[in-house]
């Protein structure tokens, strides 16, 4: 079991990489139309995936429960694609999601501006002008959704384990350097436990977005290790602490749980 994930800036060549980088090893590529299509099946409109994916949300939108849920399936169907295996996963945070599992390759493509604006006006025909404003712009989208959704630096070097700079090196070297360091590091080894881990992790977006549905609860802890939940929070009223037992318990995989949910003081005696 063996997955990477690509991080890029535009122009930097980074989608190509991936792409090739999929065909050398015939990993399948998991990019913006197949994570699109994964969230739509999960029923998050169409109009609303263009508002979140890849951009940094407005202030009202941080803090509303569309955001929310979004988060919720991006993580869902990101780790959903890494439970296959052999994949290369191309944006959307998963070099953050997926950095704990011992099977992983974090790579970043970057380049210098000036060159991802030559290659921009030179692929699409812009003036430099509007290049410019597009290229800066879409660094601070993406800058942005990964500090907003994940609270990280987009350009933090410890989150990758191998950093390309395109600017003199071809695409076709790029991907050898990514396929050599994949032998490398070695990163088949540990699969068993990188599904433990994944499916741990799955279990417990299918309780979050249980109970995120249960009017009256707010959760401060929730966990899964091999099937049991743990979770701990507070309840507006003594039958809502009912509603959630009885709702995690039906939860396909859900082995048992432990909770500790108080009943608020004064409300719902």
């Amino acid at each position: 079991m063996a997955i990477v994930t690509i991080s890029r800036q535009m122009g930097s060549f980074g989608n190509q990489v991936a792409e090739e980088v999929a065909y050398r090893t015939r990993y399948e590529t998991i990019d913006k139309q197949k994570i699109s299509e994964a969230l739509s099946g999960r029923g998050f409109p169409a109009e609303a995936i263009e508002k979140y994916d890849e951009r940094k949300p407005s202030f009202w939108q941080s803090f509303s429960y569309q955001r929310d849920r979004f988060l919720l399936l991006i993580k869902t169907v990101i780790y959903d694609f890494a439970r296959k295996d052999r994949v290369v996963i191309v944006g959307r945070g998963g070099q953050f999601l997926l950095k704990d599992l011992p099977n992983v390759l974090h790579v970043r493509i970057i380049a210098p501006e000036e060159d991802r604006i030559r290659r921009l006006m030179d692929r699409n025909r812009w003036d430099e002008k509007k290049t410019a404003s597009i290229l800066r712009s879409s660094d601070q989208d993406s800058a942005g959704y990964i500090r907003s959704f994940f609270g990280i630096n987009w350009d933090e070097e410890a989150l990758y384990d191998l950093v390309l700079n395109t600017r003199a090196i071809p695409v076709e070297t790029a991907a050898d350097m990514i396929v050599t360091a994949l032998g490398v590091r070695k990163v088949s080894e540990g699969s068993a436990r990188a599904r433990e881990k994944l499916d741990d992790l799955l279990l417990t977006l299918e309780v979050e977005s249980v109970i995120m549905e249960i009017p009256g609860l707010h959760w401060d802890h929730l966990s899964v290790k091999g099937g049991v939940v743990h979770l701990e929070g507070v309840a507006y009223a003594r039958n809502t602490v009912e509603d959630c037992r009885e709702a995690v318990s039906a939860i396909p995989g859900v082995k048992s749980l432990n909770d500790q949910i108080f009943i608020r003081s004064g409300i719902g005696e």
